[in-house]
């Protein structure tokens, strides 16, 4: 079931490159949505459209803020027991994005 989910929330919508980099981005430090917008190159709200959907998917969680600038986003206990399942995704599918994200700036 969870490798099925995250198959459609990757590779099976059209948002999924954008989930894929974001939680790419989160597996090595908790950070705001204006900081992955900013990093990723993507429209504020698109980012929080897209940490909406990983949350309520039980891949990402918040933290210190209510839901505003100061919220922080990490990876789930979930997803990380699960990390080797979401990296055969990303490779596969790493190949549609234009560019990787590095891991800092």
């Amino acid at each position: 079931m969870w490798n099925k989910r995250l198959w459609h929330l990757i590779g099976g919508t059209r948002g999924g490159i954008n989930r894929a980099k974001i939680i790419w981005f989160l597996k090595d430090r908790p950070s705001n949505a204006n900081a992955l917008a900013a990093h990723l190159r993507l429209d504020y709200k698109t980012v929080r459209h897209h940490l909406d959907v990983l949350r309520t998917n039980d891949i990402v969680m918040a933290s210190g803020g209510a839901n505003g600038y100061a919220t922080e986003y990490s990876l789930t206990p979930r997803l990380q027991v699960h990390f080797e399942e979401f990296l055969e995704i990303w490779t596969r599918f790493r190949a549609k994005i234009d560019t990787p994200v590095p891991l800092h700036s």
